[in-house]
């Protein structure tokens, strides 16, 4: 699975969160699903009070298959709902990625999807600086992470292309150039000594200032 469709979304005030959501888990994901090259389609909720605060994430055999011909025909037997429901959204913002690193726990490795994950994403200040920070955060940062108690896995992407499927271009979220997700069995992480040790190294405060971040929290919302 090297491959990640990533989609932030939020309804807006000119749709009701009950009707995303419907269309969403009723029509949307599972035509997705249908598209061979597709793994798996799961809805996250987000825990930190900010928008958008609704994640699809689609796993792919790789990232081509988010631009191959039966997945581009789902746009042209879209129905007049989606049509007409997809411009009025606040946020529909659909990123392609592809997988650059990955650690597992060994101990916990399961086909269930996580419910909790920290989403990470980053931007290298310069690119100069791009290797060095990547070998820091496989190297350095994602052991140190998985010292946490409930650690399941971390994945790390690189994106491939970004676009605003809604009309309001105005509030689109910024695509960051790499993508991680710190899954665990547990929503009590953050507070964890090991978490906290590994989010605080003097390593750690030297590669932020080197790169712009946005951590978001998200559970689990729907398995399809």
């Amino acid at each position: 699975m090297s491959g990640l469709l990533f989609v932030w979304g939020e309804p807006g005030p000119q749709v009701d969160e009950e009707e995303f959501n419907d269309w969403y888990d009723n029509e949307h994901a599972p035509a997705r699903l249908t598209v061979p090259g597709f793994v798996n389609a799961l809805r996250y909720k987000a825990t930190d009070g900010k928008t958008p605060a609704w994640l699809a994430i689609y796993d792919l055999t790789s990232p081509e298959i988010a631009t191959s011909e039966p997945y581009k025909a789902l746009a042209t037997t879209a129905s007049d709902r989606e049509r007409g429901l997809i411009p009025r959204f606040q946020t529909l913002n659909r990123r392609i990625y592809e997988l650059i690193y990955q650690q597992s726990n060994p101990t916990t490795a399961s086909s269930d999807p996580s419910k909790f994950i920290l989403v990470v994403g980053l931007d290298v200040n310069d690119p100069s600086d791009e290797d060095d920070v990547n070998k820091w955060y496989n190297d350095e940062h994602i052991p140190d992470i998985s010292k946490t108690p409930g650690w399941i896995r971390s994945r790390r992407y690189k994106l491939q292309s970004s676009v605003e499927l809604s009309a309001n271009k105005d509030s689109t979220p910024h695509a960051y150039q790499y993508l991680a997700f710190h899954e665990f069995d547990n929503d009590q992480y953050p507070s964890h000594p090991a978490f906290i040790a590994a989010t605080s190294t003097p390593a750690r405060e030297r590669y932020r200032l080197k790169t712009k971040l946005e951590i978001r929290t998200v559970t689990l919302y729907k398995q399809f």
